[in-house]
Order: C-alpha cells, then structure tokens, then sequence
C-alpha cells in the first residue's frame, strides 16, 4: 500500500513537469562610483573634449516576473508522467500479488490451526492414558508380575505412542502464531475459528485453456511485466526526443527602476533556439540501450508467461492429486474412527489392555490429522490456481473510506464460494 502511495505521489508531482516554468526575480545592486563613459571619434580615434557622463544611477533595483515554456522539456517530461502513471499500475499489481500470497498463505495456516483446535483435547486425553499405562508397566516391572521383555516392549510402545502424540501436538501448536502474525494479531492471543461442519473441497474442473486465457489477461506478474515493457518503449522515445533541438518560448514583464531610463516597466518576448551537438555523437549508444532494455522486458514477459503456464498445471495436477489423497484419507480415517469405537467398547467390558486403547486412539487421531493435513495442502493448492489465475478476493470497487469488516468478510465469502462452486469462471 505504501510503495503504491508513492507512485501516486510520484505521478501528481510530475504533472507539474508538464507546466510552463513562472519565475520571478528580484535584485538590488549598488556600486560605489558611478559608470561614468567618454568616447571617442571612431574615424580619427580622438577623444572627445566632452566631460564624462553616466546614464545610471549608482545604485539599482530590479524586478522580473516571466513565464518560459521549452518544447524539448515538455516532451520528455510527456514520456515521464507516463512512466510514472505505469509505475503506479505496478504498484497495484504487486498489491494484488501480496495479497494472493497472503490469501494462500492464510489458508493452509487457517486448516492447520483448526487441526489443532480439533484435536487438542484428544491429544491431551489420549497423552493422559498413555502416562497411566506407563505408569502401571512400571509397577508390574518393579513387582516382576510379568517377564522383563514383555513388560519392556509394552513400555517402548507406549513410549513411541507418546512421541508421536507429542510430535503432532508441537507441530500443530506453532501453527497458532503463524496464524497470528498472518491476521496481525498478539501471538499469544486466542483466535477461535469457525469451523465447517463437513470438510468438502471445491468444485474444480474449468479447462486447461480457459485457465491459461484468463491468466493472460489478469495475472499480476503478467501485467506487471506488461507496464514495465511500456516503461521501457517510452524510455526509448525520451533518449530520441533528448537529442532533438531545443525550443524555448519567454514572456517576461521587467522593471527596473533606473532614474535615467525613461520607461521603468516593459513586456519582452522571445524564442531561443538551443541544440547540443554532443549529444548527437551519443545518440546511437544511448537509443542502443533503451532499444536492449526494451528487448530485456520482452524477454523477460515471454519467460514469465512461460511460468505462469507452469504455475496453472503444477498447481491443478497439484489439487486434483490431493483431492484423492483427501478421499483416501477421509476413508482411512472412518475405518480408524471406528475401530476406536470397538476398542473403547471392548475396553468398557475389560476384553483390551490399555495399551491397546491407547495404540487405536493413537493411530484414529493420527490419520484425522492426516486428513486434516490433506485438505489444508488441497486448499493452499485451490488458493495458488486462484492466484495464478490473478482472482482477487477484494471487491472490484472498494469505497474511500475503509469498510466494515463485516460487509467486507461477506463480500470476501460470496466469491469465495463462487469459486468453490465452480459458478464463477468466465473470463472477463
């Protein structure tokens, strides 16, 4: 926001290029003898017997007000105030990226922080009776109730049970300030989430070619690199127009307040024609250079469109490969749900050990994770076709003032959800 600030201001401050030059001029000399002249014949080279007069006082005021207007200054600073209206729409670009970077960024942070909102208690739980069972391992070991290596290898199972259990929790725990630094809150503030009820992924088959298509016309990076390749064609067009003559047109109203002269105020006006001629030895090198900067952003915006290209089919194969791996996950974790199920029946009628429980909630709350790990990765995929398809999630027009967060978040969830639904994919 502040870099496009001051573009803007850069471009409101080189309209006043465009402007005639207004000077004014104000000077006082006064000299200590006066400017007394004699002549002398031009034909015999006699001096004249004549006593020596001045024609001005010894002291002077002086007074200019005048308005200069130079072709050659108006031309080039043409060519600026269009560069500077480009570098604007640059600024808009890179905006728009930050934005769709942060968008994607959010997503896969926000699944992440739900995860563990989720799990937590769970984890906390299932932690709980795990320590419990340790604990009576170590009490059948110290009263040898059972054989040394059996007793070992239910220790180093719950053991393992409970390093994964923790591993899961440190993982999930520092997404919460991820999230925090996202959304620009405390790190150490709570920030409850609204869950879904159901984890349902987007409604995502629009072709190949329309998506390259839409790309083209709305990508930031591509229209980035399009503005600066029209940055780059004026610099040529100023380096041609620095190497014509110069034209400059003056309207001046002078005063001067000598005693002798007879009127103290007139009007001057006047053309001057200037032309360096060194420049012209130059010329060739420097069009030579602004003609290579040109064919540099060239370049550079057919690489770039090559990317974006990629960015499109990495990021759909990426989805829709994760779409299964969501599918498989989500089945997984139904089958582990329910043997969780059959294991606190059984563990309710003493026909389990503990260890057992504890290995089922374990591995049901590992695959849930991995669900949970799954689509977050899908929606951080979703958010990366959006972005190299250059979707914004802002409003096409935002209001002077800054809006209500409330009216923003619902215009922000009806095009998200027109996206999902697959009902928001025409070109513009």
């Amino acid at each position: 926001m502040m870099e496009e600030a001051l573009a803007l201001g850069q471009t409101e401050l080189g309209r006043f290029d465009l402007l005639p030059r207004l000077t004014f001029n104000a000077g006082y000399v006064e000299k200590s003898d006066s400017l007394a002249t004699t002549s002398r014949d031009a034909v015999t080279g006699q001096s004249s017997d004549a006593h020596p007069t001045y024609s001005s006082d010894r002291w002077s005021k002086t007074l200019d007000l005048g308005l200069s207007w130079n072709i050659l200054d108006f031309g080039v600073s043409y060519f600026t105030a269009h560069q500077n209206a480009d570098r604007v729409l640059v600024a808009v670009e890179r905006r728009r990226k930050a934005v769709h970077t942060l968008t994607a960024e959010v997503r896969s942070v926000f699944w992440r922080v739900a995860a563990y909102q989720t799990l937590k208690e769970d984890i906390t739980r299932t932690m709980a009776e795990a320590n419990a069972a340790l604990a009576q391992a170590r009490r059948a070991e110290m009263e040898n109730l059972k054989a040394p290596i059996e007793v070992l290898r239910y220790q180093k199972a719950l053991l393992e049970t409970m390093r994964q259990l923790t591993a899961i929790k440190q993982d999930l725990s520092t997404s919460v300030t991820e999230l925090a630094v996202l959304i620009n809150v405390s790190p150490g503030a709570e920030i409850p989430l609204e869950m879904p009820n159901e984890l349902v992924l987007p409604n995502w088959d629009v072709p190949l070619e329309q998506m390259e298509e839409e790309a083209f016309l709305n990508n930031p990076d591509v229209r980035e690199q399009g503005y600066l390749a029209r940055i780059a064609v004026n610099d040529t067009r100023k380096e041609i127009v620095k190497r014509l003559p110069g034209i400059t047109f003056t309207v001046e109203r002078k005063s001067d307040y000598n005693s002798f002269l007879m009127d103290n105020h007139w009007y001057e006006a006047g053309t001057r024609l200037s032309w360096s001629l060194l420049n012209l030895f130059s010329a060739p090198a420097a069009i030579a250079y602004a003609k290579a900067g040109e064919e540099l952003t060239k370049a550079r915006r057919l690489a770039l469109r090559m990317a974006v290209l990629a960015q499109i089919h990495i990021a759909t194969r990426q989805f829709h490969g994760l779409a299964d791996q969501f599918r498989q996950a989500d089945a997984l974790w139904t089958v582990d749900h329910r043997l969780a199920e059959i294991a606190d029946a059984r563990a309710a009628n003493d026909a389990q050990s503990l260890l057992e429980r504890v290995a089922t909630h374990a591995s049901t709350l590992a695959s849930r994770l991995r669900r949970f790990q799954v689509y977050a990765q899908a929606e951080q995929a979703f958010a990366k076709i959006q972005a190299a398809l250059g979707r914004d999630l802002l409003p096409d027009t935002m209001p002077d003032e800054a809006p209500e967060i409330d009216s923003l978040s619902t215009a922000i969830a009806a095009r998200l959800q027109s996206w999902r639904d697959g009902t928001d994919v025409s070109v513009p």
